[in-house]
C-alpha cells in the first residue's frame, strides 16, 4: 500500500467538491495539495512542477460542456498535469460524475496528445464516480449530503493495484524520515545547551567544514552540509529499512522479477549509457567558475596546450605517441580527445594542504572507436587495453552530446602534477562521482581491478 501522508495533488473547478475531495484525501492519510481551476487556468499555480507528486486526483469536466467537450476537457486535464507533475512516475485518478462513462475515451485522448505536449504520461489511470460519495441532486439545495468513510474507502481501493508505485513511494518515504531522524538526532546533541539553536546552527557549521574544508565550505555550503550529513542519512535509512513493514505484498511484483530463472537483464528500453552516466559522473553545476583542480574533474586539453613544450614537458611524448602507447592499438590521434582527471589527496583536499595537483592523462573516445583501444584475449576471452593501468569508464553519455556514446579511458600511471590553483589551456567536462573516483584511486595504487563495481 502506498505509505500515508504521500503527497498527492487535487484538481477541480467546483469549489465545493475540491474542499470536500481534499477533506477525503486527508481522512484517507494522504497530504493532499488542492488547485482550484477556473477562468482556464489553474489559481495559485506552482512556479515549476512539485517534485514527488505520485497520484493526481482530477475532475474531468474542468469547464462546461459535459461529454460533449472531450478534447477541450483532455487537453485542459494535459495542461494541469504539465504544470503539477514533474517527469517521474504517477497515476491519474478522474473524478467525476461522469467518471466511469468517460475515462477510457479521455485516457486515449491523453495518450495520443501526451507526446506532443512534452507531458510524461501516467503510468496508469482508475476513475472514482463523485455520485458514490455525493447525495447529487439537480434540484438545487438538495443533495449537499457526503460520505467521507466510503471515499476512503473508494480511494485506497483504487490505488491498492498500483504495487510498483507503492514499492518506490516508500522507499521516498523512507529516505523522508531518514532525513528527518538525522535532524533530529542532530538536534538532540545541542539540547543540553543553554542556547540550543545557536549551538546546533554552529554544529551543522563545524560538520560541513570537517567534511571539506573551510575553504570549499565557503564556496559550496550545500554541497558540504550535504556530504556531511549523508553518512548520517545512510545510517537511519539502514535503521528503517529493518523496521517491520506492512506493505510486503507490494513487493511481490518485483520479487517475482527477481526470482525469474537466468541471469536478470536491464529492459531493452533503458539506455545503459544513461544509466551508467547516472551513477558514474556529474554534469550538474559547472560553469565558468569550475576550475580543473576540483577534485575529480574531468577537464578537455585545450589545443593551446597539447603538444605544447609544457605538455610534453608534463607527459614526456606528443599527443600521438601518447594516445598510441597508453590507450589504442590503432592510430586515432584526432578522432578522440585527450582529457585529465584531478586526483588529489581527499584529505589535502579538505585540509586545503594541496601544494600540487595530480592529474590523470584520459582519453574521451566514441563508442565507434572503441574496439581500437581493446582486444580480447585468446586464451582467457577477457577484454583486456593498451595497459593494465586503463580503466574503462563503460559507455556514458553526455548532456551536450546527446547523440553520441563514449568511453573515458583513464590511465593510471601516466599523469602530471601542476602547482595548487594553476590550471592549463582547457575546459572542465564533468566530475566522477564518488564512487568512480574510488575506484580510479584503487586501480592507481594497485592497477587491479576494484570487485563490487556498478557497470553494464
Amino acid at each position: 500500500m502506498i505509505p500515508v501522508h504521500t503527497r498527492v495533488a487535487a484538481i477541480d473547478d467546483v469549489e465545493d467538491h475540491l474542499q470536500k475531495i481534499v477533506w477525503g484525501l486527508g481522512k484517507a492519510g494522504f497530504c493532499p495539495i488542492p488547485f482550484f481551476f477556473e477562468d482556464g487556468k489553474l489559481q495559485n499555480e506552482p512556479a515549476q512542477p512539485v517534485p514527488g507528486i505520485r497520484i493526481v486526483f482530477t475532475d474531468i469536466h474542468l469547464i462546461g460542456g459535459g461529454p460533449n467537450q472531450e478534447k477541450t476537457h483532455a487537453a485542459n486535464i494535459i495542461r494541469c498535469l504539465k504544470k503539477i507533475v514533474s517527469s517521474g512516475p504517477y497515476v491519474l485518478i478522474f473524478w467525476s460524475q461522469y467518471a466511469v462513462e468517460e475515462k477510457d475515451r479521455m485516457v486515449k485522448l491523453i495518450e495520443e496528445r501526451a507526446g506532443e505536449a512534452g507531458l510524461t504520461p501516467p503510468i496508469g489511470y482508475a476513475a472514482i464516480d463523485k455520485k458514490l460519495v455525493f447525495n447529487i441532486s439537480p434540484v438545487e439545495g438538495e443533495g449537499d449530503g457526503f460520505n467521507p468513510v466510503k471515499l476512503r474507502e473508494l480511494i485506497l481501493e483504487k490505488i491498492k493495484s498500483f504495487k510498483t508505485l507503492a514499492v518506490v513511494t516508500s522507499w521516498e518515504d523512507r529516505v523522508e524520515r531518514a532525513a528527518a531522524r538525522t535532524t533530529n538526532r542532530l538536534f538532540d546533541l545541542a539540547k543540553p545547551s543553554p542556547t540550543p539553536a545557536d549551538d546546533w546552527e554552529r554544529l551543522l557549521a563545524f560538520l560541513a567544514c570537517e567534511t571539506v574544508g573551510r575553504t570549499q565550505a565557503k564556496e559550496s555550503l550545500r554541497n558540504a552540509l550535504d556530504l556531511a550529513l549523508l553518512p548520517l542519512l545512510e545510517d537511519q535509512l539502514a535503521l528503517i529499512g529493518n523496521e517491520p513493514s506492512s506493505a510486503a505484498e507490494d513487493l511481490e511484483n518485483l520479487l517475482g522479477v527477481v526470482s525469474a530463472e537466468g541471469r536478470l537483464q536491464c529492459p531493452d528500453a533503458i539506455s545503459i549509457p544513461h544509466l551508467n552516466s547516472s551513477y558514474l559522473i556529474d554534469e550538474t553545476g559547472l560553469d565558468a567558475s569550475s576550475r580543473m583542480w576540483e577534485r575529480g574533474m574531468v577537464t578537455e586539453l585545450g589545443a593551446g596546450f597539447i603538444n605544447s613544450g609544457e605538455f610534453v614537458r608534463a607527459f614526456g611524448h606528443d599527443n600521438a605517441t601518447l594516445i598510441r602507447n597508453e590507450f589504442a592499438f590503432k592510430e586515432l590521434s584526432g578522432r578522440a580527445r585527450l582529457h585529465v582527471v584531478e586526483l588529489g589527496p581527499e584529505c589535502d583536499h579538505v585540509q586545503g594542504k594541496l601544494v600540487t595537483h595530480r592529474y590523470l592523462l584520459a582519453l574521451l573516445v566514441p563508442e565507434s572507436l572503441i574496439r581500437d583501444c581493446r582486444e580480447t584475449s585468446r586464451s582467457s576471452g577477457n577484454i583486456r587495453y593498451r595497459n593494465e593501468s586503463v580503466l574503462d569508464s563503460g559507455r556514458i553519455r553526455l548532456r551536450e552530446t546527446a547523440d553520441q556514446d563514449w568511453h573515458l579511458l583513464i590511465s593510471c600511471r601516466c599523469f602530471m602534477t601542476l602547482a595548487a590553483q594553476i590550471a592549463v589551456d582547457g575546459r572542465c567536462r564533468f566530475r566522477l562521482r564518488r564512487a568512480l573516483l574510488e575506484e580510479v584511486a584503487h586501480r592507481y595504487i594497485t592497477h587491479a581491478r576494484r570487485p563490487g563495481v556498478m557497470r553494464w
